[in-house]
């Protein structure tokens, strides 16, 4: 007992120096990204798949139509998947008012391909832009967003994408929905991070783009067509590992664009279960990287249990907890100065013990559990 004590102890507080020198060295990446500073005006294509989106579309049709980007270097196609709600009616009025948009109706799934997937094809095969934009219909933008995107497009660029944080405002104001938010900001630390670093690995579907040219040499979505997850994320993997394009991530606060939360705990278990989903299908080197983090938060899991009936394990588990929250709190600052207005760290005490039980569960669930979109 007393060996495997030690063991445990030792490869605990092991794995989380580990931990928080990745943290260290990705924090780095953040002071590497640039503005965009391009003028140049491609045709752009905007495209937004909806599914019963009755409620939330009409918030972002009205953000859409106020973009500053010239309407005539400018299309933005309603791709309607399906909908047993008023969101096609509401498409199509939106669309009899504003004559560059249009509706595209899916009547229909393929089975080789993940309904999301589907959805924004369809939308590229209707396209005439140089440039693709997917966003959801539930999210709000700066009327800056477009112009603000297109402006990172240099001819060495291929895919620029950026924030995305969850709204805190009005009806979205609990503390449940600010620590979502919380945990936002550190996706999206990450995602600038890793792209400073030119190690791009994650994305957020909600504030997507590329070249059409680049996404059809490449062979679209790929494999990963039929996950119901990662129309962002393993795209751009694609991207980084078959082509020669750079990304970017725009950090200027106009190229955010904020997601409506889920509205409780069942809806926000069923999303991340779906995104946990495509986990398998990243790069090897990316499922390297992300199975060394796995373990060593089940190592912290197991020595958190453990404490219980070994209490020679409090020292190493103070340690290794130690270790996290300075790493993290480190990172997740610089990335809410660069990304955030609100001050969200101040609920990060309340995320410190279930964010290892969140790490430590969801990549299981989402390997055994059913998903859909």
């Amino acid at each position: 007992m007393d060996t495997f004590v030690t063991i445990l102890g030792g490869l605990t507080i092991t794995g989380f120096a580990v931990y928080w020198l990745l943290l260290l060295y990705f924090k780095g990446g953040l002071r590497s990204l640039q503005t965009g500073t391009c003028t140049q005006q491609p045709v752009v294509s905007v495209i937004v798949p909806a599914r019963n989106e009755q409620n939330r579309i009409r918030e972002t049709l009205n953000a859409l139509a106020a973009q500053s980007y010239p309407a005539d270097r400018l299309e933005i196609l309603l791709v309607n998947d399906r909908s047993s709600d008023e969101t096609p009616r509401i498409m199509e009025a939106f669309a009899s008012e504003h004559g560059n948009m249009h509706v595209i109706h899916v009547d229909a799934s393929e089975r080789s391909s993940a309904p999301k997937k589907h959805a924004i094809s369809k939308g590229i095969e209707a396209s005439t832009g140089a440039i693709v934009v997917t966003t959801d219909a539930d999210s709000t933008m700066h009327p800056d967003w477009i112009k603000t995107l297109i402006s990172h497009y240099s001819e060495e660029v291929g895919l620029v994408f950026g924030y995305a944080p969850y709204r805190t405002d009005g009806s979205y104001n609990t503390v449940f929905q600010k620590l979502l938010a919380l945990e936002y900001l550190g996706s999206g630390t990450i995602a600038a991070a890793t792209a400073g670093r030119g190690l791009a690995i994650t994305g957020f579907g909600a504030n997507f783009s590329y070249r059409k040219r680049l996404f059809e040499e490449i062979g679209g979505f790929g494999d990963g067509l039929n996950h119901h997850s990662g129309d962002d994320d393993l795209l751009l993997n694609r991207v980084r590992t078959m082509s020669k394009y750079q990304i970017r991530f725009a950090s200027e606060k106009k190229a955010a664009v904020c997601n409506t939360p889920p509205k409780d705990m069942t809806t926000f278990i069923r999303q991340r279960i779906r995104f946990a989903s495509k986990h398998l299908a990243y790069p090897k080197k990316v499922i390297a990287g992300l199975s060394l983090i796995y373990a060593i938060y089940v190592l912290l899991f197991i020595t958190l249990i453990g404490v219980w009936f070994a209490p020679a394990l409090w020292p190493p588990l103070m340690i290794a907890l130690g270790l996290k929250i300075v790493g993290e709190l480190l990172f997740l600052s610089s990335g809410q100065k660069l990304l955030e207005d609100r001050n969200l760290m101040k609920y990060y005490p309340l995320a410190v013990l279930p964010h290892i039980l969140y790490v430590v569960l969801f990549p299981v669930l989402g390997q055994i559990m059913p998903r859909k979109w």
